[in-house]
């Protein structure tokens, strides 16, 4: 690794106390002189491999624990799979995930041809964040959506690599490159940019490259060739998109043509059908979308990775070991199946014997495991095959790394209603405030700011006409009401809250910002994006006017005045 390559874009963050300029100069004083594997080293080594060694490579599986078990033990030492998926059954804190990280790549290097392993996680930021614990939680995509700022995308996207590659992980399954053009979306929502492709693109394409700029982790972009206007989740059913090609060129095409040129390593498929596109298959398992449309005309040649193969849009529809040979007939290098022992196994046989009688071809089976390969070698996971447990308090969650955190989530902050300019609020010593919801964070931080601060604590799911009597008598007795509502069902309760009560109401969005429409008549709403100490701190910082809030909407809110 060239030491002034690596280390001179980060240290001008380092400049602007974003990433430390310490936790650089770590990174390039441990990390080892990298030699990535010739082409001609790659075919050489496929050439001595056997073909059950090049089909496990196809395959990332995940596990149950949080230390290596016999399950992963035979999947690396006989199945040979090519990548661990880990997820929050497998994480207690970082340093384990290191444990755990250096013991899966060390029983990968007692293989005969001592392969390293692709370690991969969903560390996308704000809803979906794996590694919590000692680590930095960013806000996510939707919160860089409402600043705009490609600068603070390359940043959140570099620190987020800095902090996976100190526990041994080497691919994240991010960003999200959906447009979320549709309110009622039930699983992409802020995992979103926003619902312009063109931010959507300009975003997305800066943090790959900050991602990607140490070159320790790869990036993936998902869901292609779009998740984000439907109203189906995948994970329960199979969505269908209807539009013309026309239409999904100019929208749901746009971003993952960005992240190409971006450079990104990976891309993700998505479990929908296009009808314009391919009316039979989703898109994981069609030729249509994966070969001709990703690999020849949009001229993708990095990994194509399935998303999890045990998705209810999949799993309903076809046996898991036919459904990974289709998906790699269709284009895909690596098949993702992490939770359930079996069904990995059927897909390791499934596309063995698919190999063996010729249904996949040796050739196409070689292109793919040289993808793979070269994935690695990108990564630097031949030369970096371990990480040292004593350098991961340095790094994790230290305080540049937060305080870039606290810069986007208050950044973020959007005022979305202030009739009669009740923001920023004025308080009188003696006025009484009362904290409906179910963050602990938002009444600590608003007691520490105004004694008179008193809760009511509400459940995620609150049975309204239980806890509405209480709420309407409390909020009687309050000067105003700051309530932080996490989904449609608590947006509700305070909706029926308002029209029972003439004590002002301000409602934050801690999660999606949609929910503020169902409580359209409060005279203050506030979008913070998630519920993460750094989106809540600035969210109270700008309801007391301590910030100004300088947010903008990334989607269309349509809340009658």
């Amino acid at each position: 690794m060239e030491l002034l390559s690596v280390c001179r874009p980060v240290t001008q963050v380092a400049n602007s106390c974003y990433i430390s300029l310490f936790t650089i100069l770590l990174i390039c004083l441990t990390s080892p002189q990298l030699f990535a594997l010739t082409d001609a080293e790659i075919d050489a080594l496929i050439a001595d491999m056997t073909i059950e060694e090049k089909v496990g490579q196809l395959i990332i599986v995940g596990f149950e624990g949080k230390q290596v078990n016999k399950a992963i033990k035979a999947h690396i030492g006989q199945r040979f799979v090519g990548g661990i998926a880990l997820f929050g059954r497998n994480i207690q804190s970082p340093q384990q995930v290191v444990r755990l990280t250096n013991e899966l790549q060390r029983l990968a290097q007692m293989t005969k041809h001592q392969i390293p392993l692709i370690i991969a996680i969903d560390q996308e930021g704000g809803w979906v964040t794996r590694l919590k614990k000692g680590a930095t939680i960013l806000p996510g995509n939707m919160a860089l959506g409402a600043i705009g700022s490609t600068e603070l995308a390359e940043r959140a996207g570099e620190l987020t690599a800095v902090e996976l590659a100190a526990v041994g992980i080497n691919l994240n399954f991010a960003p999200v490159m959906d447009v979320n053009n549709n309110p009622c979306n039930p699983v992409i929502d802020r995992r979103s940019f926003g619902e312009s492709p063109e931010v959507v693109s300009r975003l997305g394409a800066a943090y790959i490259k900050g991602l990607q700029r140490n070159k320790d982790v790869l990036a993936t972009a998902k869901h292609f060739p779009g998740h984000g206007d439907t109203t189906v989740d995948s994970h329960t059913d199979l969505p269908t998109v209807r539009h013309d090609l026309n239409r999904v060129r100019a929208i749901e095409l746009k971003p993952f043509h960005a992240a190409i040129k971006a450079g990104v390593a990976a891309i993700m498929t998505a479990h929908i059908v296009y009808s314009a596109l391919d009316a039979n298959r989703p898109a994981t398992l069609s030729p249509a979308i994966l070969t001709d449309l990703l690999r020849e005309e949009l001229g993708f040649d990095g990994l194509i990775i399935t998303d999890d193969m045990e998705m209810k849009a999949i799993d309903d529809r076809y046996h898991a070991g036919e459904a990974a040979v289709m998906a790699v007939e269709a284009g895909a290098d690596m098949v993702l199946a992490p939770w359930t022992l079996a069904k990995q196994i059927e897909i390791y046989n499934a596309l063995l014997s698919a190999v063996k009688h010729r249904r996949i071809s040796k050739t196409r089976l070689d292109q793919s495991v040289k993808r793979i390969l070269k994935s690695k070698g990108a990564c630097g996971a031949f030369d970096r095959r371990f990480v040292d447990v004593s350098a991961v308090p340095k790094i994790l969650g230290n305080q540049s790394h937060k305080q870039l955190a606290q810069t986007i989530a208050s950044q973020a902050i959007t005022i979305v209603q202030n009739r009669n300019r009740i923001l920023p609020l004025k308080l009188k010593k003696e006025s009484t405030v009362l904290i409906v919801g179910s963050s602990t964070t938002l009444f600590n931080l608003f007691r520490n700011r105004h004694g008179k601060s008193t809760e009511v604590r509400i459940p995620g799911r609150p049975d309204i006409k239980q806890i509405l009597p209480q709420l309407i008598y409390q909020a009687k007795n309050a000067n105003v009401v700051v309530a932080g509502v996490m989904n449609h069902r608590q947006a509700e309760l305070v909706h029926q809250l308002s029209a029972a009560t003439q004590t002002p109401i301000i409602v934050i969005a801690f999660g999606s910002p949609y929910v503020l429409r169902r409580c359209p008549d409060v005279p203050a709403s506030l979008a913070a994006y998630d519920g993460h100490y750094a989106s809540v701190r600035g969210a109270v910082e700008v309801i007391l006017g301590e910030i100004e809030a300088q947010g903008k909407l990334p989607i269309r809110l349509e809340i009658a005045d």
